[in-house]
């Protein structure tokens, strides 16, 4: 099919047009400064993401730690929920991380959160290779368990 001259000339004016508009869009001094990038923010590895929902049984007047092996840049989101806590006084609980130490040498601790609830969630990017969990004392007279869901670049640590 044969465009008309009315059709080819409007076709040139819109190619003409939308090159003008391409080459002001380039020619425009960018809004943006470019921010060199720090350590610690981007991390070229490739992770095993998983999904984990584990049951905790924690006995009255008992304390056990929940760990897990993690490399620096890896992250997890995190939900936990106590059930049959009298109240949420009875259940300390600790969310922190630490290097594995290879000789006698001090290793690095670093506390996230700290505090008496029943629930807690939140998400850590992983700041050095290392174990990273939870430590619960359950300081009531009764037996809890604890649900814990889990998403994220990880490995279970055997209990």
């Amino acid at each position: 099919m044969r465009l008309s001259k009315t059709n080819r000339i409007l076709r040139h004016l819109l190619l003409g047009l939308t090159a003008t508009a391409v080459i002001s869009c380039a020619a425009k001094p960018s809004d943006w400064i470019d921010v060199p990038l720090r350590n610690g923010v981007f991390y070229q590895q490739r992770f095993e993401f998983k999904s984990s929902v584990i049951e905790i049984p924690l006995g009255a007047q008992q304390d056990l730690e929940y760990m897990l092996n993690m490399k620096q840049g890896g992250s997890i989101s995190y939900a936990w929920q106590a059930n049959d806590l009298l109240a949420p006084e009875f259940l300390l609980s600790e969310f922190h991380g630490h290097t594995i130490r290879d000789s006698n040498a001090p290793g690095e601790v670093m506390f996230y959160k700290e505090g008496r609830n029943e629930s807690s969630e939140g998400y850590l990017v992983a700041p050095f290779d290392g174990i990273h969990g939870w430590y619960f004392s359950n300081e009531s007279t009764e037996d809890i368990n604890i649900t814990l869901n889990l998403s994220g670049f990880y490995s279970l640590i055997e209990q």
